[in-house]
């Protein structure tokens, strides 16, 4: 067996089915897309020769006689693209990062995002109330460290906090699920701006082999047929299995690359900050990632970022 490792939303089941197909193992159903557009349909008529999971993430170590490894690996380069389809493929969750902002809290809330929402309530949420209060206190008011502790002041001091100081005091949690989308645009561009800072990035460091032959996929080699057809063909000496149909692969490919919402999304952004840079400021549609990847990169190269 060859396993496949993968993060989440890094294509991994997808190249399981393409591997597969190439090492000769049928399938029940010619394409593996379930309703998201993600390869979770796997049904093989016999053992498959691959097979893809998180061993590097989850408590699920690699079986002992794996000796090949193929290893699903990004660069900066990748984040904007795998951080969209991730969030709305992995766990066949489909959140849709332009619409993250409503209900937040439970649409994070699973075993394959609850680490960004710890991230986002740390950043911007746990000391909020307290720091918000602090900057209008005056000297004889009570601390306050918690919303429980502001409804417990004294009602003059808590009409004088909104009324007078118009105190914003958010509050993010199950009871209170929205997040603003500015904050969320921020949380995002805070990783655009230092990829090496980026959960995807450092997640990747787990990925570890020690005495194993691995083959390093590159993420970017996905939405491209004729890279993505190149990096079967090395697949196919690696892994000494014999396949010549390159055809049906390719059909395969374009039928993947037709349920791929962000393919393009780098490239379209990229397009438009080199327009903003030079005086264009007509603004398309953009997604709430794609709005945080913008003003990342209009920061690192010194340009005045775009208010949403």
């Amino acid at each position: 067996m060859i396993c496949i490792d993968f993060q989440g939303g890094a294509h991994g089941n997808f190249l399981e089915f393409v591997c597969n197909k190439l090492a000769g193992v049928e399938s029940a159903e010619n394409l593996p897309f379930n309703q998201l557009g993600a390869a979770h349909k796997k049904e093989y008529i016999g053992k498959n020769v691959f097979v893809a999971d998180h061993y590097s993430f989850w408590p699920k170590p690699f079986p002992d006689a794996t000796k090949k490894i193929v290893s699903i690996q990004i660069t900066a380069d990748d984040l904007l693209p795998l951080s969209q389809i991730s969030i709305l493929r992995a766990g066949n969750h489909g959140i849709d990062n332009d619409q993250l902002e409503i209900n937040t809290y439970h649409k994070l809330n699973n075993k394959n995002y609850k680490k960004v929402l710890d991230n986002i309530y740390d950043s911007f949420f746990a000391n909020q109330i307290h720091e918000s209060y602090n900057a209008v206190k005056e000297s004889d008011w009570p601390d306050v460290y918690t919303m429980a502790d502001f409804e417990q002041l004294p009602s003059n001091i808590k009409q004088q906090c909104l009324q007078q100081h118009r105190l914003d005091l958010m509050q993010f949690d199950e009871l209170h699920p929205d997040c603003p989308r500015h904050i969320l645009r921020e949380f995002f561009q805070i990783g655009f701006e230092n990829p090496s800072m980026s959960g995807f990035i450092t997640e990747q460091k787990k990925m570890v082999y020690i005495e194993k032959d691995v083959y390093v996929f590159p993420f970017s080699c996905f939405y491209d047929t004729n890279l993505f057809i190149g990096q079967c063909k090395k697949i196919v000496s690696w892994a000494n299995v014999q396949f010549n149909d390159y055809s049906n692969i390719t059909v395969l490919h374009k039928e993947f690359v037709k349920r791929q919402p962000y393919a393009q999304s780098k490239q379209k952004c990229d397009q438009l900050i080199a327009e903003l840079i030079v005086g264009n400021t007509a603004l398309p549609k953009l997604t709430l990632m794609e709005e945080a990847y913008v003003n990342a990169q209009l920061k690192i190269q010194g340009h005045e970022q775009i208010g949403y």
